[in-house]
């Protein structure tokens, strides 16, 4: 094990294999093992029993143990990469957010003069954690990043607990991601409004993009997410099928959930009317409902860089904000069956979602919301009040919240 001293006085150590050895075929190259003298120690001996086997013919393979990198940072990071709850769990639009959140921790320099990737998980403790958090902060030119930075934070207290589950000799079982006391408070995710997610669906459709426009109808009246809808997962054979042609069947890619979703009531009223409409003149370009217009060669789903590009082409086109987004749309259709009273499980039925904290994310609060609650609490206290019961008619709501007057 070497010692190489650092400008600022701390010391970092090594290990490195003799030039004999190497020239001889060994296979291992020199690892830096850290600053810690124990962890460095212990992470050479497990190196120096390798080299001590293959000189002795016993072992010519590398063992696990042996792996340039094993149990570091890096390591932990290409096993989440790896892992099911990856790559099932985690959606391909969200994927290179994980990515960039990723390489920002693993790239981030060490005093050792190395990056955050050859940190040995043994060495990473709470303090350490807090000391990258706060680096994640700081963007360039000192932009607060600290939204990015609680991302980051997230995604590494699940890559430890996931690895650390398959690995418990190597991963600790205390996980430093965890309880770190973070700055600023997590973002809402804006919600599109009916008027505005059909003014979207519309402007696509001017510019020649009408299936992109059902697909902002599809994420705003079925709940939606977009790569689902974009992906060609909800097909004209799961519309008003013949064997079932009062439902749409809904699946859900994340959940694995299948949803029968009723488009209308015992009397034949339809739930979506408009969406019906609007799908009634769009072509069938293929199976999927959602399909490019295949102008070029044959008709297939969008990709989402070229969705989102059209979509911010549409907004330019009406004059919509830039929180018009077909993820918007789905946030805003959930919020809006908030609005008009529906329970959690009723709304969960319609989602899809498996937990109340997932759907909580996409609700949010308005002033009809209060209003509502405002009309129940004075109804039970005028219940308690005189003993009987009192029913207060539901009134008519203005879109800000305020009642209607009649």
């Amino acid at each position: 094990m070497l010692v190489k001293r650092l400008s600022g006085g701390n010391v970092a150590y090594y290990w490195s294999p003799h030039m004999r050895d190497k020239e001889a075929g060994f296979t291992l190259d020199r690892e830096a093992l850290g600053p810690d003298y124990g962890i460095a120690v212990e992470r050479a001996a497990i190196l120096n029993a390798h080299l001590d086997a293959w000189r002795q013919g016993r072992n010519v393979e590398r063992v696990a143990e042996a792996q340039p990198g094993y149990g570091t940072l890096g390591w932990l990071l290409d096993k989440y990469r790896r892992s099911n709850q990856f790559l099932k769990n985690v959606g391909e639009r969200a994927r290179p957010g994980y990515e960039r959140a990723m390489r920002a921790i693993e790239d981030m320099p060490t005093k050792t003069g190395g990056t955050a990737a050859l940190l040995l998980l043994k060495s990473i403790t709470p303090r350490a954690v807090d000391r990258i958090y706060e680096r994640l902060q700081q963007g360039p030119r000192k932009a607060d990043r600290t939204r990015q930075a609680n991302y980051a934070i997230d995604i590494m207290r699940r890559a430890w607990k996931i690895v650390q589950r398959k690995y418990p000799t190597v991963v600790p079982t205390g996980n430093p991601w965890i309880g770190v006391e973070r700055t600023g408070k997590k973002a809402t995710k804006p919600a599109a409004t009916r008027k505005e997610a059909y003014a979207l669906a519309l402007a696509l459709k001017a510019i020649g993009e009408p299936h992109l426009g059902a697909a902002a109808l599809i994420c705003f009246e079925w709940h939606q997410r977009p790569e689902n809808v974009l992906t060609g997962n909800i097909t004209w054979h799961d519309y008003r099928h013949v064997d079932d042609p009062h439902v749409v069947n809904i699946r859900h890619r994340k959940t694995g959930v299948v949803v029968p979703l009723p488009l209308e009531d015992e009397d034949g009223r339809s739930f979506y009317p408009e969406l019906d409409a609007y799908l009634a003149e769009l072509p069938r370009l293929g199976l999927p409902i959602v399909l490019t217009s295949g102008e070029r060669g044959p008709a297939h789903p969008y990709s989402m860089v070229y969705a989102q590009r059209r979509v911010r082409e549409a907004r330019a086109h009406a004059g919509l904000g830039e929180h018009v987004t077909l993820d918007a749309c789905r946030h805003g259709g959930l919020t809006e069956a908030a609005d008009a009273g529906a329970t959690d499980q009723e709304l969960r039925a319609l989602s899809g979602h498996q937990t109340s904290g997932a759907l909580r994310v996409y609700l949010k609060q308005t002033s009809v919301q209060r209003m509502q609650a405002s009309r129940q609490r004075r109804a039970h206290v005028e219940k308690n009040r005189s003993g009987a019961k009192v029913r207060i008619e539901p009134r008519h709501t203005s879109q800000n919240g305020g009642a209607k007057k009649g």
